[in-house]
């Protein structure tokens, strides 16, 4: 077709067409009003960040008037309490993930970021806690506090504790069965979920390596050039021959051809994520290097 066909083809239809009835003509009338209501509706809730020149009066305006859902940590939580109270916050329904991970006191203080008026019902209507008690609890620094005040216990696990109903979910679909098999003794009955048996990257193995996973000991009682665990400074544990054998096995795997962005290294402690840091900058940077994983 040509340009001047295929451009008229495109052309809008009339509003309000020839030859249209009383009816018709005003059912386009009131369309036409109800699109004016909407844009003009728009245009008022826009003004208002014309006023509102700085980011935490605009965020203020936004969490109080237009949001339906809000996320946030228990610490801001705990640092905003005052704001949130102040500004009207209102809610009525609470979800806290890794809930497991939470002191009971911090378990309580998203609860309160509303104002409860004197002699009124509270508005929160529900709470819903989602965690696992089997994984790591709170971290407590102070041992006195851990051990004897039982400081590392959250409101999840207390609940679990005291016989109160809970959900608990029995298939898994992140690893393969045969890794799973390494934790689900912690589950009344923890399985796989289908596709974990019928998936090929489930099934297939893994170029380089002869196990599905495997465990090294670098005990320095066992292995004389292990370095051992230290603690440069307190609650900061490191230990430079777990660190060098894990870049070792991720520079194999690159050579291999893995792409970076498909491997991640995992450490538990702070001081340990800092070390390899150092060591993959030092053994994989610089111009001949296989560069850093992707997390």
């Amino acid at each position: 077709s040509s340009p001047s066909a295929a451009s008229s083809s495109n052309t809008p239809e009339p509003v309000f067409r020839d030859g249209a009835s009383r009816d018709e003509l005003w059912r386009a009338a009131e369309g036409c009003f109800r699109h004016l209501q909407h844009v003009f509706t728009f245009l008022e809730e826009c003004r208002t960040f014309e006023i509102l020149r700085t980011y935490q009066e605009r965020a203020k305006y936004l969490v109080t008037t237009q949001a339906k859902i809000i996320a946030m940590t228990c610490t801001h939580a705990a640092l905003k309490r005052h704001d949130f109270v102040k500004s009207g916050f209102e809610f009525d329904s609470l979800v806290m993930e890794e809930s497991a991970q939470i002191l009971e006191v911090e378990t309580f203080i998203p609860m309160l970021l509303q104002e409860q008026a004197t002699g009124k019902p509270s508005r929160l209507k529900r709470v819903v806690l989602i965690g696992d008690h089997n994984q790591l609890p709170p971290v407590i620094q102070n041992m006195a506090f851990q051990k004897y005040s039982k400081m590392d216990q959250s409101l999840f696990s207390r609940f679990v504790r005291l016989g109160v109903p809970y959900i608990e979910l029995n298939a898994q679909g992140r690893a393969r069965p045969s890794i799973a098999d390494l934790y689900n003794w912690r589950y009344k009955a923890l399985g796989n979920m289908p596709h974990v048996q019928a998936l090929p990257a489930f099934k297939s193995a893994n170029p380089g390596f002869m196990h599905e996973y495997q465990v090294v000991d670098v005990d320095p009682s066992t292995d004389p050039e292990a370095s051992g665990e230290s603690e440069p400074s307190p609650h900061y544990f490191q230990n430079l021959t777990e660190a060098e054998y894990l870049v070792a096995v991720y520079t194999y795997m690159r050579v291999l051809g893995y792409p970076a962005e498909r491997i991640s290294i995992l450490a538990t402690y702070n001081g340990q994520v800092d070390l390899l840091k150092d060591v993959v900058g030092a053994r994989c940077g610089g111009p001949s290097g296989v560069g850093p994983p992707a997390r």
